[in-house]
Formats: C-alpha cells, sequence, structure tokens
C-alpha cells in the first residue's frame, strides 16, 4: 500500500502541472500551426503508407497538434492525455482546423482503449514524464496490430551541453512539484534512443531506427528563439519499431 500510495502522490503532482501548463503549453507556436502541422504531415508520410486509412492512438497528446495533423491526412485518430485541461486544448485546436479527432482521458501506463486495435501509436516528449516507462511500452505492445509501427520522439531536456544536469527549469512550478518526482522518472535523465530501443526491444518491438528531427528543430528555433534556446541542447529524436509479428 505505501509504495502504491507514492505512486499515486506522484501521479498527482505530475497532473497537477500539466493542468496548469495547459493554458499556455506550446502557445507560442499558435501563430504558425500551419506550418507545423505541415511538418508532422511531411514526417508521417515518409513513414506510412499512402494509400492505407490506418487507426492510430497518440498517448500524451497534449493540445493535440500531432493527432490533429494526421486526421487531416485522412486517418482515424485518437489522442489520448491525462490532463481533462490538455484535451480541452486540443478539442478546440481540431475544431479550428476541421478535423475529427475522438479524445479520451487515460494515464500512459494504463490506456483506457481495447487490444490488438492500432496500425500506428506516437507520442511526443512523453517518455520522459513516465514514472514507469516501461509499462507505458508494454501498453503500447498491447494496442497494437501484429507489425503495428510505434513511434517515440523525446529529447535530452535536463542536461546541459557539458552532460551536466540542468537544476532549474523555465517555470517555477515545475521545480517545486517536480523535486521530489524527477528522480523517480527513468527517462528524465540520459533519454537517448539507444536506451529507449532496448526497453522497447524487451517488449517485443523490433526492426528499431532513430534520427534526429532537425526540420522541426529548426522551426522550433525561427518560432521561439529564446525559449527553445533554454530547453534543448540538441534536435528532437525520433524512434521508429514494429511489434513483433505474431505468426
Amino acid at each position: 500500500m505505501p509504495i502504491l500510495l507514492e505512486e499515486q502522490k506522484m501521479k498527482d503532482k505530475i497532473l497537477e502541472y500539466w493542468d496548469f501548463r495547459s493554458s499556455e503549453y506550446h502557445t507560442e507556436y499558435a501563430k504558425c500551426m500551419d506550418e507545423e502541422m505541415n511538418i508532422w504531415k511531411s514526417i508521417f508520410s515518409e513513414i506510412l503508407l499512402a494509400d492505407k486509412k490506418i487507426r492510430a492512438v497518440e498517448v500524451g497528446t497534449g493540445p493535440g497538434i500531432l493527432a490533429i495533423s494526421l486526421a487531416a491526412m485522412g486517418h482515424d485518430v485518437t489522442g489520448v492525455d491525462l490532463s481533462e485541461n490538455m484535451l480541452e486544448r486540443a478539442a478546440a485546436n481540431a475544431k479550428e482546423k476541421g478535423v475529427n479527432v475522438l479524445l479520451v482521458q487515460g494515464d500512459a501506463e494504463e490506456v483506457p482503449l481495447k487490444d490488438g486495435e492500432y496500425d500506428f501509436i506516437f507520442s511526443k516528449y512523453l517518455l520522459w514524464t513516465l514514472p514507469q516507462p516501461d509499462k507505458f511500452l508494454g501498453e503500447c505492445y498491447r494496442l497494437l496490430k501484429d507489425g503495428g509501427l510505434m513511434m517515440i520522439i523525446d529529447g535530452l531536456w535536463f542536461q546541459n551541453p557539458d552532460g551536466t544536469e540542468k537544476k532549474n527549469s523555465r517555470h517555477n512550478l515545475f521545480d517545486e512539484l517536480y523535486a521530489d518526482v524527477k528522480p523517480n522518472l527513468p527517462l528524465a535523465k540520459d533519454n537517448t534512443p539507444e536506451r529507449i530501443a532496448s526497453l522497447a526491444q524487451y517488449h517485443g518491438f523490433e526492426d528499431f531506427t532513430w534520427r534526429f528531427l532537425d526540420d522541426y528543430d529548426t522551426f522550433l528555433e525561427r518560432n521561439d528563439p529564446s525559449g527553445h534556446a533554454a530547453g534543448y541542447i540538441q534536435p528532437p529524436h525520433m524512434i521508429l519499431a514494429k511489434k513483433r509479428s505474431q505468426t
């Protein structure tokens, strides 16, 4: 029981922070949402079959930009997030762009969706936030069809260029709420593609590839140079892997 209680306390603090951030998270890029969506559409076009409509789910959808981009390409997309406030942002953005995205409140470590129904699962800047990233990867495996594709986008958020740990963030509430949480987040530090691939392989994924998202990094730098430079020491990385077929 004490362990479960501590886990719940961490989740409560995580939720409190992201509910708070929902009002301004990523808003510096709102004026150029179409440009950002075009970047994601280009990435999706590279990795998905152009002539096949797919069922996809984004876990940790936040304001929903990736989910909306994929839905605008004609795919069936569900967005999941722990924060109701973030889901409200995503709903408003989807309405603005005239696309349909099914939005579901849920925990990334226990996603409230059915087994084996999705062709594609993706997340952006989610893995580092999770107390048990292994459970999320297990959920991805459970939700995907055999041979389904997983895409994880993340980065090195709390490290200085010399490799030392970045002690303070741009948000005082983060430092306050995450003081006891961050040490218990396995991928808050050294969140490298190699570590993610190793964890995913353990959960039955294969055919790994990864690359830096240089075009997206350029977009971020151009549209919010001061904030972006303070938060990123290198471009975000994108890892792709497939669920091993059981047949």
